[in-house]
């Protein structure tokens, strides 16, 4: 059986932004020239768009040339992990940014979306690869506590957007006038995410705690989803 729903534009582009915002946020010293990063990620976003159009393809005469933009989407967004790969300079920034590039690519194929396979598996997959960038950060870089606390919140975001992408496509089609909704509702999770991240960086620098910063990472990613559990 095919699983195949359209995620809506808007959603989709705010989602993957807020995932390379993420990735961004959180790149140590050494993991590359803005050069090597730069073309990575653009490697990587034409490679959902590839794959995006091989999903637009239609009729059984096409469909060899939608397996033809599939099979370019996967080269593009392999090449595009391999130059950010290969772009660090240590194996601790390798792994940051093998996660993070892996998060983006999994988003965009969800958001594409790839045949076959359900989107929301996949946005929830590279959302998880997001949070294992950012752990990964944590553990293993100097990276400010603030640059941490914003990567997390905006991979939320990247998730809560992708997840009601493909939640309104699913209901009302992609081609549908719901781009206010798409932008209301990630703008209010942003404007939350930013406003825990705040009360969570005013605690780290006060010194009431013993919570380490992994952990604050932690409590503000649950903050945040159990406000989007709630709202939904």
């Amino acid at each position: 059986m095919t699983y195949l729903s359209y995620p809506t534009r808007v959603g989709s582009a705010a989602s993957l932004a807020a995932a390379v915002g993420a990735v961004l946020l959180v790149l140590p010293d050494g993991a590359g020239s803005m050069l090597s990063l730069g073309a990575a990620f653009v490697l990587v976003l034409l490679g959902a768009l590839a794959a995006r159009a091989a999903a637009n393809v239609r009729g059984d005469g096409s469909r060899s040339l939608g397996a033809v933009l599939l099979a370019v989407g996967a080269g593009l967004t392999v090449g595009g992990v391999g130059v950010g790969v290969l772009g660090a300079e240590t194996l601790p920034n390798r792994l940051i940014v093998a996660a993070g590039l892996l998060g983006v690519c999994l988003l965009g194929a969800g958001l594409a979306p790839v045949p076959r396979v359900r989107p929301r598996r996949l946005v929830s997959a590279g959302s998880g690869a997001l949070v294992v960038c950012v752990l990964l950060t944590g553990l293993m870089t100097g990276v400010e506590a603030l640059q941490m606390l914003a990567a997390t919140a905006a991979t939320v975001v990247a998730w809560d957007a992708g997840e009601n992408a493909v939640s309104l496509g699913e209901h009302v089609g992609r081609r549908a006038r719901a781009w206010p909704v798409e932008l209301g509702h990630s703008g209010a999770t942003a404007a939350y995410g930013a406003a825990v991240v705040v009360a969570a960086f005013g605690v780290s620098e006060l010194n009431v705690t013993d919570v380490p910063l992994v952990g604050l990472l932690l409590l503000l990613g649950g903050a945040v989803a159990l406000l989007l559990a709630l709202s939904n």
